[in-house]
């Protein structure tokens, strides 16, 4: 019996879901299917729009980004075209398409940053968490937990042998599933993993040897969609690094984080 209630319990959750969840999902997938329409007609202003309301709303997707970019490029907008590209990234790490966007994007600005070789622990952390599509890592994740708590039920409720064992099994696959997978998504989503980083969306921004508004204190200038990364912030400055090692204080208004 207590088997039983439990199931009626799940499926009635689920149900509950299906019914409450689709409808804001389903009025961003018509904004997006606009936004979509408008692109092709070469409406891109338009299509921005409509894609920058669906990410107000809270949803976001590396296809989303990955669209807006598209959007902000053809209309000739490159800082936020790559801004929203390196966006795509970290939610769809390694996908062919926006890594061939970046790297085009890139050879059109102004600066011509040499990355410094990045040290191989780091290489290997990225692409292990870059290992499964973000979709796809929850769903695998939500399985485990599904798993682990449905073998945790057999192993209690359960009165052959046989069921207990099967319980035990899912039990500990899903709870192996779950530590590392789990914090995998974890990692991911709390972005442990990297440094904060930013685009510059300015045409042009000085960077200084100090947070102070002092011509003799510029050492270079950074240009529209160069991607840095912030160390510290002080009142509106923040001290950036660029790809190939420079260091700097810029106008943190100069700037996006992605």
């Amino acid at each position: 019996m207590r088997v039983r209630a439990a199931m009626f319990l799940t499926m009635t959750l689920l149900a509950t879901m299906r019914a409450v969840v689709p409808a804001p999902i389903l009025a961003q997938d018509e904004i997006v299917a606009r936004a979509n329409q408008l692109y092709q007609e070469g409406d891109y202003t338009g299509a921005i729009e409509a894609y920058e309301a669906v990410l107000t709303a809270g949803f976001r997707s590396g296809g989303l980004e990955y669209n807006l970019g598209n959007a902000y490029f053809k209309s000739g907008d490159l800082g936020r075209s790559i801004l929203h590209w390196e966006r795509a990234s970290v939610l769809a790490p390694g996908d062919p398409d926006i890594r061939a966007n970046l790297d085009l994007a890139r050879q059109l600005t102004a600066d011509a940053v040499e990355p410094l070789p990045r040290f191989w622990l780091l290489s290997v952390l990225a692409w292990w968490v870059g290992l499964l599509p973000r979709a796809a890592l929850v769903a695998v994740v939500a399985i485990a937990w599904l798993s682990l708590t449905s073998g945790a039920a057999m192993r209690v409720l359960a009165r052959g042998e046989w069921a207990r064992r099967v319980g035990t099994w899912l039990a500990a696959g899903g709870g192996v599933a779950v530590l590392i997978l789990g914090t995998n998504l974890f990692v991911r989503e709390a972005r442990l993993w990297e440094p904060e980083r930013a685009v510059i969306l300015a045409e042009a921004a000085a960077v200084r040897s100090a947070p102070a508004e002092d011509d003799d204190l510029v050492l270079f200038e950074v240009h529209e969609g160069t991607r840095v990364r912030i160390d510290r912030r002080t009142g509106n400055w923040a001290e950036v690094v660029l790809d190939d090692g420079k260091v700097g204080w810029v106008r943190i208004d100069v700037m996006e984080v992605i």
